[in-house]
């Protein structure tokens, strides 16, 4: 049985839908070892694209902080350098109308992430910075009709350097590039462990808005996101990778009571994954809801916390919250 959960789990990968050599494979054995193995496959890109979206939506957060520290009317802290750590959690599970549970399945993970950075602007317009992150997921996977308790566990380590260019009042550019390793591993009953590392490679690029509105605060971001995962315990034959292009588009709308800022944000993602003929995809849409309040300490330490909430893909429900912490010297 074992021996059957890792071919299916190292087959070929599809972004937000089951790839065709699972699909195929559980057609097949028709049992409980089959729908684990879908399980583990979705719930392991559904972490990869949460651990990358918590990293690039903090590195833009940080950027826009910094770029309007320089604008009229909005706090000036007159320093050039930061260092930042912004601490998630997210709950993530399996929907009523997904994939994974129409083919008998469900999951239930826990995504702790902990993504930091230190940047430095030069002059008014240009910032350039690297990020870390440590995320770590835990997750339960149940199967309908079947007492096998079956878990999957992940270690991520990322690096991302960023920059960013003000070419405009109100506007500037963003870009990073990020590498990372994921240590994973399943579990389930009277079978061996299976070991399911994978590397990514993402970039996002972005044009962003910030500027005041009276006392509002206003900020905007339209981008693209790429990444590239290959599987590096893949041993059947066949592709080893799988990549999707990501667009992106947020507002966040902030008001200023001095010394604290309550926002409430918007953020769309549209998925475009690898097209693998035959294959449903599954939900590409992803709309999530923000809200929370920042808070400046003095000039140089800022603090805040916040809630986020994915309301409408089909495939998974997610629902977490972040503190933010910020130095500037």
């Amino acid at each position: 049985m074992a021996f059957f959960a890792k071919s299916l789990r190292m087959a070929p990968r599809l972004s937000l839908g089951l790839s065709l050599g699972l699909i195929l494979a559980t057609s097949v054995l028709g049992g409980t070892t089959g729908k684990l193995a879908m399980a583990d496959d979705e719930i392991e890109k559904k972490i990869r694209d949460e651990v990358s979206r918590r990293v690039t939506d903090a590195i833009s957060k940080r950027i826009g902080d910094d770029v309007t520290s320089t604008i009229d009317g909005m706090p000036d802290t007159g320093y050039t350098n930061s260092v930042w750590l912004t601490p998630s959690y997210a709950n993530i599970t399996s929907d009523n109308d997904s994939l994974i549970e129409e083919a008998g399945s469900e999951f239930d993970t826990d995504l702790w992430t902990v993504p930091f950075g230190i940047d430095h602007r030069f002059g008014d317009s240009f910032f350039l910075g690297i990020s870390g992150a440590y995320a770590n997921s835990a997750t339960d996977i149940d199967v309908d009709g079947s007492d096998m308790d079956s878990d999957f566990y992940s270690d991520t380590f990322t690096v991302s350097p960023y920059v960013a260019y003000r070419f405009a009042d109100y506007f500037f550019a963003t870009g990073l590039f990020s590498y990372a390793y994921s240590d994973g591993k399943s579990t389930a009953d009277d079978t061996d462990d299976v070991d399911s590392d994978s590397q990514t490679y993402s970039t996002e690029l972005a044009l962003n808005a910030a500027f005041p509105l009276g006392d509002f605060i206003m900020k905007g971001k339209a981008g693209w996101r790429y990444s590239y995962t290959e599987l590096l315990d893949f041993e059947a034959e066949g592709d080893d990778d799988s990549d999707a292009h990501t667009a992106v588009s947020s507002v966040e709308v902030g008001y200023n009571l001095d010394p604290f800022v309550p926002y409430l944000g918007v953020q769309y993602e549209h998925v475009f994954p690898e097209n693998v003929p035959l294959v449903d995809e599954g939900d590409t849409d992803f709309l999530y809801l923000s809200g929370g309040v920042r808070a400046s300490v003095n000039d140089w330490l800022s603090l805040g916390a916040g809630v986020r909430a994915e309301v409408i893909n089909q495939e998974t429900n997610q629902i977490g919250g972040q503190l933010e912490f910020k130095a500037r010297f």
